[in-house]
């Protein structure tokens, strides 16, 4: 068992150590159809132009963003079991005791 642990960890090491094999472009690559990387702020802009705004989170500002999250940390600060559901709860707990 410990011959075929250090075999496979030497041959996984080989294989880590030989270099990438070099493949020809893809179809789509070589014929110049990959798409482009554009920055989001340029597309942001874009959408505004036309009337479009993303209501998104990108369009928020970081404040109202702050906000919101503020806002949804205070509704999960309250009671997850509502006050009725709980005395029952409890009162049939302790009848099965």
């Amino acid at each position: 068992m410990r011959r075929a642990i250090l075999s496979c960890c030497l041959i996984a090491g080989l294989a880590a150590c030989m270099a990438s094999p070099d493949l020809p472009p893809a179809d789509r690559q070589a014929r110049g159809e990959v798409p482009r990387l554009v920055p989001i702020s340029g597309l942001l802009a874009q959408s505004s132009a036309q009337g479009d705004a993303p209501e998104t989170e990108f369009a928020a500002s970081p404040a109202a963003r702050a906000e919101r999250l503020r806002a949804r940390a205070a509704q999960l600060r309250g009671p997850v079991i509502a006050s009725g559901d709980r005395a029952r709860l409890l009162a049939s707990d302790s009848r099965l005791r």
